[in-house]
């Protein structure tokens, strides 16, 4: 049987052991999926227990992508670059990391009609979440305006790029640049928690926000501030779509075999 998890600060309520589930399914596999809780001082012991017991792969959460990172004894080139890293997958005695973000955004913005080549995209956060969705939209040839409530985060994340991918990338204030940072964008990115939103001076700089951009909320869950905010505005999708996506990639690398993502989204909505 193979056996795999989620890790995050708080997964009781995630979605991933349904979509993984349905991703056993479709492809005959005989899997279990489940959701481990953890902070970030017993991240590591858990990591190394779920693999003595015998776990294939691991997918990780806010906000342990980086210690997933530096956990592994091999790191995809996504990780490489980004320091972050979502899928741990056991094999031969070594921890393998890898990062599934960036492709699972770029299908989820393509399920809203929207490609990253020649674009501006506008991305909210500089952690574990946006440092692969950043390294991948930027080498699918967009431009990309980063927004931190923390300027070092973000001048950060941006250094850890090829010099190519960085050129391409700046850095803004959230509290003063995301309304300027808005302006020519064709989509904005959160990938922060969906409580952020819930301060009226952050939620202010969607005012710059073009009629017809796409939103895309890394976050899922109930109803969220910025979904409200940007109502009838913006072409609007939740994580959902994207945890499918990257969870289909995680399979792949971990199984050799690449689910359909249909009955996976299904999945994901409850549907």
């Amino acid at each position: 049987m193979i056996h795999g998890a989620v890790l995050g600060a708080d997964v009781s309520k995630s979605r991933s052991p349904a979509i993984h589930q349905a991703a056993f399914r479709a492809l005959g596999v005989d899997g279990a999926y489940g959701r481990e809780s953890t902070d970030g001082r017993r991240f590591r012991g858990l990591v190394l227990r779920l693999r003595a017991a015998g776990y294939r792969y691991l997918n990780v959460t806010i906000p342990h992508k980086l210690r997933a990172a530096a956990l592994a004894d091999v790191r995809g080139p996504e990780v490489r670059v980004s320091r972050a890293a979502n899928t741990l997958i056991f094999e031969r005695g070594r921890i393998r990391a890898e990062n599934t973000d960036g492709k699972g955004l770029i299908a989820a913005l393509g399920d809203l009609g929207f490609s990253p080549r020649g674009r501006v995209v506008v991305m909210v956060g500089a952690g574990g979440a946006a440092a692969g969705a950043v390294e991948a939209i930027t080498r699918a040839g967009a431009k990309v305006r980063i927004v931190a409530r923390r300027l070092r985060a973000g001048n950060d994340l941006r250094a850890r790029l090829p010099a190519a991918q960085r050129r391409r990338v700046s850095v803004h204030a959230w509290d003063e640049g995301l309304e300027e940072a808005l302006r020519g964008a064709g989509a904005l990115v959160s990938a922060v928690p969906a409580a952020a939103w819930e301060d009226p001076r952050r939620a202010a700089g969607l005012r710059g926000l073009a009629r017809g951009t796409v939103v895309l909320e890394m976050a899922y869950g109930p109803r969220s501030a910025l979904a409200a905010a940007v109502a009838g505005r913006a072409r609007y999708a939740d994580g959902l779509g994207m945890l499918a996506h990257q969870a289909a990639r995680a399979v792949e690398l971990a199984l050799g075999k690449r689910p359909p993502v249909a009955p996976m989204l299904r999945a994901a909505r409850g549907t």
